[in-house]
């Protein structure tokens, strides 16, 4: 697979001019703020434009490549020949090494940051139509340490995240090992990034650990599962579908995840072993 970046110095951040109000003392102040660019990628497969993404402007062929598998657009880099990306990172051609007819979908407008019903086709991944059917997940022992690894990983900050406090994160786990930090204006942005990464590196996502900022609705359980990575984990809360997702194909879901403790949702009853 051959990867073309041209968006290699555009700028994740702008500083606007902003007013400062301080309620207890009634006072204004002129100040400057570090806010998010807002960036709209148009993806062509195949010289078609095939969907939209709003996102953040860092990683753009890991995002396209990851959103393309965890939707289960492709079955794996094996499918893509080529991602190129523009220098003003708006346009990206994805060329296949073989027709994919199931691509050509209406075109979506997406910021990738809220559920919806049918987001992904039909409701649960077994009832998507021309979809491959999706398996349980192999049996995955991990040591849950490891959730406090990523969990201190997200409390220490990333980058973006300290600067405009207006963006999620996902760090995604190798073999005991932080590989990846990603960070995107949408959490499903952000955990396709990593995804993609992955992809582009060759690793085993079989033995991968995720962590996620915010909650967890369906749509994001589904990514995982597309992607055959056994373990999430967030700070935020899921959603009931996402719970029964989990469990149906043997995702260990953490949610609420603090140092002091955290929620564990899945089909094995680890602690009667």
């Amino acid at each position: 697979m051959e990867i073309q970046d041209l968006c290699t110095a555009q700028p994740a951040v702008e500083t606007q001019d902003m007013i400062c109000y301080r309620p207890e003392s009634n006072t204004f102040e002129k100040k400057e703020k570090i806010i998010l660019h807002e960036n709209l990628l148009s993806v062509y497969i195949n010289e078609d434009l095939a969907l939209k993404l709003v996102c953040t402007i860092q990683d753009l062929p890991a995002l396209v490549l990851g959103h393309l598998y965890t939707e289960g657009r492709i079955n794996g880099v094996e499918d893509i020949h080529s991602i190129y990306i523009c220098r003003d990172g708006v346009r990206a051609r994805v060329m296949t090494t073989r027709p994919l007819g199931e691509i050509k979908k209406p075109i979506e407008v997406r910021a990738c940051d809220c559920g919806e019903e049918g987001m992904l086709g039909r409701d649960l991944l077994s009832e998507q139509d021309d979809a491959e059917p999706v398996s349980v997940l192999p049996d995955f022992d991990f040591d849950y340490r490891q959730a406090l690894d990523l969990i201190q990983a997200f409390r220490k900050g990333a980058p973006l995240h300290q600067k405009t406090h207006g963006i999620h994160s996902c760090f995604l786990m190798y073999e005991g090992e932080i590989r990846y930090l990603c960070e995107d204006i949408g959490r499903h942005n952000a955990l396709d990034k990593a995804i993609g990464k992955a992809l582009i590196d060759g690793l085993d996502l079989t033995k991968c650990l995720l962590f996620s900022s915010g909650r967890i609705p369906d749509d994001m359980m589904e990514k995982v599962i597309r992607s055959r990575i056994p373990v999430l984990v967030s700070n935020g809360a899921p959603t009931d579908r996402a719970v029964a997702l989990a469990r149906k194909y043997h995702v260990t879901l953490i949610c609420s995840a603090h140092m002091d403790a955290m929620d564990i949702f899945s089909s094995k009853e680890f602690w009667e072993d």
